[in-house]
C-alpha cells in the first residue's frame, strides 16, 4: 500500500519513516512491552513555532506559506530531522524555500545554502516515466545538533487546483512531537462558502468580509507531546486539527471527482480486446470479474503516487494497460474499464489506506482520502488490485472498517459508507504442528499452516519480500524470538497464485529442549508454527492501559500441537483444560493424552463489531488476553 502519508501539507508535520519491510517488523515482537511505554518520555522535537497561512483564491489554488522554527531534542531527532524532504507535483504546484537556517544552541546563525537545497524527481518517477512531474525537494540543514533550532519559511503554491473552483486541506499539529505554538489562518474571497470541521483546536471566523476576504484562524499554545503506543491508530486521530473545505457534502466531492476522472474509463477497441483475452472461456460474470481482477493485480505495477500529490486525474484505461504501471486512481481506471467491458459495473471508492480513522465532518476528501480501490455493486465486492497479492475480495487490514466515499454505490449515486470488517470466518488460520521429543531430549518437528482473508495478504507478502536464501535465517530468528534456540526452514506455494488458498509449512529441529529423564515441567512447545498464532494475536495487549485507541481484527485461529514423548518418559499431570469467553469472541483449549502422544488443541475466536478499541473496552479484553496467556504457559508435569 502507501508508503507515507500526512493528512496536512506535505511539510513539517508530515515528515514519516517508510515503511519497514513486514519481516523486518518481526524482529519488534519480542520488544513490545518494554518500548510501549518508556518511563522517561522525552519528545524527539519541540515545534516553537508552527505558523500556516493559506491565501485561497476564487478558482481554487493558493498559496500557502509555512513559517516554522524546531527544536532538535535527541540524536534521533538530530539524524532523522535535520533533512526535510518535500513532496510536490511539478505540474501542479511550486515549491520555494524562502529562508532556512539553523541556530546552533551556542546561538550561532548558519543559513542554508542553495546548494543544500536539494531538488530530484521522485523515486516513483524515476522507475515510472509516465509520471515524471513528481518531484522532492529537501531541504539539509547544517551544523546540527541536540538543542539545535532550526527554522524554514517554505512556499508552496498550487497553481492548478485538483477540482476547478475548489478548495481543501487538513492541517494536523501532530503530537509526535511538542508544541509551543502553532496556528492555521485561511484566507479566502468573501464570496466562498467555507465548511470547517476543528478538533481540539481553538479558533474560527476571525473576519467575514475585510476588504473582500473573509479571515479564519486556529491557534494552540503549549501543547505536550503524546507518549508513543506500538500499534496505536495514527496520530491524526488524537492531535489537534482542522478541515477545510468548499465542498459542502461528500456526494459533492464524489461529483466532482467523478466529473475528472470517469472519462478515462471509456471502454476502447484496445480495452474490449484485452478483456475478452482475459475472460476467454469463462462464462460466469463472476468469475469473469476475478480474472479481470487478477490480471490488473498480478500485471499492472503499483506505483505509489498520492491522490493529493498526483492529482486526481487518472491516465486513459488503454494507455496503463499498454505501459503496464499505474498508481491507484489508474488500477481503479483500468478495472472499471476491463469489467465495463463484459458487462459489469464498478465505480472508484476513496479510502484513507493508514492507521488514521478519523473522518472529519467537513468534506475534505483530497486531505482525508488518499487511496482509491474498487467497488462492484452487482457482487457486492470491494477491491484493492494495488495489494497484488490480494485474494478475490480481499482488502488489506488498514482499510478494513474504514470510512470510503463511493463514487456511484450502483444507483448513480454516490455514498459515504463504511467498508466490511473482518470476520472470524473470512480471517481463520489453522495450525497442525508435530513435535516429536528424543531420548536425549532434543526435538524435532514440522507444521502446516492454513490462511485466509488478510492474513493470507500478509503471509504471500511476507514470503515474497524475503531475498533469496534467507528463510533459514528467519526461521531462527523467530524461533529465538519464542524462547526457543533451533533451526528450521520455512517451504510454500507459488505466492502469485491466487487460484488456490495459501499454505506454507516447516521443519525445524530444537537441541536440548527437554531435560530428561526428569522430573520436571515441559512447557507446550511452539516449535516453528507460524507468523499469525494465538501468541502473536496477543502480543498487544501487554500494557496494564492503552490512552489510544488500537485497531483489532476479527480472526479465528485454531492450533493443534502433538507432542510425543520418548516411551520411558511418564506424564503425571496434564493442564486443565481452558474455558474462556466475553463480548469479543472465546477460547478453549484441551489436553489430551494416548499412549506417548499428548495432543494439545486451542481455539481463539476474536470478534469485534468496530474496527478500534479503546478505554474501558480495552481493559475487559486484556483481561480476557491475560487469562489465555496464562494457558499457553501451561507446562506437562512428568
Amino acid at each position: 500500500m502507501n508508503d507515507s502519508y500526512s493528512t496536512s501539507s506535505p511539510t513539517l508535520k508530515s515528515y514519516s519513516l517508510r515503511k519497514a519491510p513486514l519481516f523486518a517488523a518481526l524482529t519488534c515482537l519480542a520488544m513490545q512491552a518494554s518500548l510501549c511505554f518508556a518511563a522517561d518520555f522525552r519528545p524527539n522535537v519541540t515545534i516553537l513555532r508552527d505558523d500556516i497561512t493559506y491565501v485561497v483564491q476564487a478558482d481554487g489554488a493558493y498559496v500557502m506559506d509555512e513559517d516554522t522554527e524546531y527544536r532538535l531534542n535527541t540524536d534521533q531527532a538530530v539524524k532523522t530531522r535535520s533533512q526535510l524532504p518535500l513532496s510536490f507535483s511539478a505540474t501542479l504546484q511550486d515549491m520555494q524555500v524562502i529562508e532556512a537556517h539553523t541556530t546552533t544552541k551556542e546561538g550561532k546563525r548558519i543559513d542554508v545554502t542553495q546548494d543544500q537545497i536539494r531538488l530530484q524527481q521522485s523515486p516513483q518517477s524515476q522507475s515510472a516515466p509516465m509520471f515524471d512531474d513528481g518531484k522532492v525537494m529537501t531541504v539539509v540543514f547544517p551544523g546540527t545538533d541536540v538543542g539545535a533550532v532550526l527554522h524554514v519559511h517554505l512556499r508552496r503554491t498550487q497553481k492548478t487546483p485538483l477540482f476547478p473552483g475548489q478548495f481543501s486541506t487538513v492541517e494536523v499539529s501532530q503530537l509526535e512531537d511538542e508544541y509551543e505554538s502553532a496556528q492555521v489562518t485561511v484566507k479566502a474571497p468573501a464570496a466562498m462558502k467555507l465548511f470547517v470541521d476543528a478538533i481540539d483546536m481553538p479558533g474560527g471566523l476571525v473576519s467575514a468580509n475585510d476588504g473582500g476576504t473573509q479571515v479564519w484562524r486556529w491557534s494552540i499554545a503549549k501543547v505536550s507531546a503524546r507518549p508513543p503506543e506500538i500499534g496505536a491508530v495514527g496520530s491524526t486521530d488524537y492531535s489537534p486539527r482542522v478541515a477545510v473545505t468548499t465542498f459542502p457534502s461528500f456526494d459533492a466531492a464524489a461529483k466532482a471527482y467523478s466529473d475528472r476522472a470517469a472519462a478515462k474509463s471509456a471502454v476502447t477497441p484496445e480495452i474490449q480486446q484485452l478483456a475478452d483475452e482475459i475472460t476467454h472461456g469463462i462464462p460466469d460474470k463472476r468469475a469473469q470479474a476475478e480474472a479481470l481482477y487478477r490480471w490488473v493485480s498480478s500485471n499492472i505495477r503499483y506505483v505509489a503516487i498520492f491522490l493529493d500529490f498526483g492529482g486526481v486525474v487518472p491516465h486513459a484505461a488503454k494507455d496503463i494497460a499498454a505501459a503496464r504501471y499505474g498508481d491507484c486512481k489508474d488500477h481503479t481506471t483500468l478495472l472499471e474499464a476491463l469489467l465495463a467491458a463484459k458487462g459489469i459495473k464498478s465505480s472508484p471508492v476513496l479510502v484513507n489506506a493508514t492507521k488514521t480513522y478519523w473522518n472529519p465532518q467537513a468534506a475534505a476528501a483530497p486531505g482525508v482520502f488518499n487511496h482509491a480501490i474498487t467497488y462492484v455493486p452487482e457482487f457486492h465486492l470491494f477491491l484493492d488490485s494495488t495489494a497484488a497479492l490480494a485474494p478475490f475480495g480481499t482488502l488489506p487490514i488498514p482499510e478494513l472498517g474504514k470510512a470510503a466515499l463511493v463514487i456511484d454505490d450502483g444507483s448513480g449515486k454516490p455514498a459515504l459508507v463504511k467498508l466490511p470488517l473482518s470476520t472470524p470466518a473470512t480471517e481463520r488460520t489453522t495450525i497442525n504442528t508435530a513435535i516429536t521429543i528424543d531420548p536425549d531430549g532434543s526435538a524435532h518437528g514440522t507444521s502446516t499452516i492454513a490462511v485466509n482473508g488478510a492474513v493470507e495478504l500478509l503471509s504471500r507478502q511476507l514470503f515474497a519480500s524475503l531475498p533469496p536464501g534467507i528463510e533459514s535465517q528467519l526461521a531462527s530468528r523467530v524461533l529465538s524470538l519464542t524462547g526457543q534456540n533451533g533451526t528450521g526452514t520455512y517451504k510454500h506455494g507459488d505466492v502469485h497464485d491466487l487460484t488456490v488458498p495459501f499454505t506454507y509449512s516447516t521443519e525445524f529441529a530444537l537441541p536440548g529442549l527437554v531435560q530428561l529423564p526428569g522430573p520436571g515441567a515441559l512447557p507446550i512447545p511452539q516449535g516453528l508454527n507460524g507468523f499469525t498464532n494465538i501468541a502473536t494475536a496477543l502480543e498487544g495487549f501487554a500494557p496494564q492501559t492503552r490512552a489510544l485507541a488500537m485497531p483489532v481484527v476479527s480472526h479465528h485461529i485454531v492450533e493443534t500441537i502433538s507432542v510425543t514423548l520418548p516411551k520411558d518418559v511418564t506424564v503425571s499431570n496434564l493442564p486443565k483444560p481452558a474455558h474462556v469467553t466475553s463480548p469479543y469472541g472465546a477460547y478453549v483449549s484441551s489436553y489430551t493424552q494416548a499412549g506417548q502422544v499428548i495432543t494439545v488443541r486451542r481455539d481463539l475466536e476474536w470478534k469485534f463489531d468496530k474496527p478500534l478499541i479503546a478505554g474501558d473496552d480495552y481493559a475487559a479484553l486484556r483481561t480476557m488476553a491475560q487469562t489465555i496467556m496464562r494457558d499457553l504457559r501451561a507446562q506437562i508435569i512428568y
